[in-house]
């Protein structure tokens, strides 16, 4: 399913267990998702660039295949609240895990906005890699308002 957003479309996957991929389009992968799940998505992606602050974390994201490692990194992203950032380091000491792991897990993210690794940054502020897309991150961090690149407030 294709969802329009101010940023460009993004695809929409999903399997009986859940979401396999959000992503910003680059090209037409999958087949077209369709039922209340596919729905539910659509309207909170809707609902996120129309200035709401809906929660995602009552939609299934589909694991199938993942590390428990990086299912642990996507459930504990998908905990920051919106506006807010915490900071890799943070995270990795909370997980248990080094914080290039943290970011490998983040860069390889197939939830775009479901987890939302535009929120982990640098301790010292810097915003760090998003998957070569860091004016996405920096858009994503203005439009929440939380610009002020302090991690874990």
């Amino acid at each position: 399913m294709w969802i329009p957003t101010p940023l460009g479309p993004l695809w929409l996957e999903v399997s009986p267990f859940g979401v396999r991929r959000l992503e910003p389009v680059l090209f037409l992968r999958g087949e077209e998702a369709r039922g209340s799940l596919a729905r539910a998505v659509r309207e909170r992606v809707e609902a996120y660039f129309a200035g709401e602050r809906p929660n995602f974390l009552d939609l299934p994201l589909d694991y199938a295949g993942f590390s428990p490692a990086r299912e642990a990194v996507y459930e504990r992203v998908r905990r920051i609240p919106y506006g807010k950032t915490e900071s890799y380091g943070r995270l990795a000491r909370e997980l248990g895990l080094a914080p290039r792991a943290v970011g490998a897990a983040l860069r390889a993210c197939p939830f775009f906005l479901l987890v939302p690794a535009h929120r982990v940054i640098h301790a010292d502020g810097r915003l760090g890699g998003f998957q070569g897309q860091e004016g996405l991150k920096r858009w994503l961090l203005a439009f929440e308002g939380a610009l002020d690149l302090h991690p874990d407030r």
